[in-house]
């Protein structure tokens, strides 16, 4: 399961494994905006995720 973590939260499925850079392409989101965590482990945007791993997209930002 895919989670999205952020000002919009949202959960997606994939039936194939697709790397971090194409998902979120496919998700709408911005690569420089949110981290991936995928099974407890951050990942890079070449990395490849799997229809059964545990995966978090966490939302960038700060405030002051």
């Amino acid at each position: 399961m895919i989670k999205v973590v952020g000002r919009t939260g949202f959960e997606h499925s994939i039936s194939e494994p697709v790397t971090v850079e194409a998902l979120l392409k496919d998700l709408g989101l911005k690569e420089q905006s949110y981290v991936c965590i995928r099974n407890d482990a951050p990942v890079t945007r070449f990395d490849t995720i799997s229809p059964e791993d545990d995966v978090v997209f966490m939302e960038i930002f700060s405030g002051g």
